[in-house]
């Protein structure tokens, strides 16, 4: 019997490396580079995540030139729903507010979907759907990359 376990222990133990993390505030501490596009205007960030509940992002352009660094907070939301074949699907949504220096009365509202995305996504590159207060109505695909 115990050899039955020890087998089954090792087996579990080779397996979990393959297995993917799910999507947490402590695994989502880091540096991204984001790009998304609005009509035909491409848009650029750096987004730093500093902790379980906030975060900065600065604007970026194509030429080099910077924005300001914004200040914001955050929450991470899981949602579960049912996918296209009938399995339970779990989906992540980062809810953030931030206001800027230049500005503190003005506060900028934004969700980001990962859908069922995982943490070796993020350093891989992948897609997410974002909605802004500065675009009502319209929801950007967005390609995050974790530094």
């Amino acid at each position: 019997m115990k050899k039955y376990f020890i087998s089954a222990s090792m087996i579990l133990l080779s397996a979990l490396p393959a297995m993917a993390a799910e999507i947490t505030p402590g695994t989502l501490v880091g540096r991204y580079k984001v790009e998304a596009r609005a009509g035909f205007q491409k848009i650029y960030a750096n987004f730093r995540i500093l902790n379980t509940t906030e975060f900065e992002v600065q604007r970026t352009y194509a030429n080099g030139a910077e924005d300001e660094v914004c200040n914001g907070t955050y929450n991470l939301l899981s949602s579960v729903s049912w996918d296209e074949n009938w399995f339970l699907a779990v989906s992540k949504q980062f809810k953030g507010n931030f206001t800027c220096p230049s500005n503190r009365s003005k506060t900028i509202t934004f969700n980001v979907d990962f859908g069922a995305n995982k943490t070796e996504d993020l350093a891989r590159g992948t897609q997410v759907v974002v909605t802004s207060s500065m675009a009502p109505g319209m929801k950007l695909n967005a390609y995050v990359k974790k530094q």
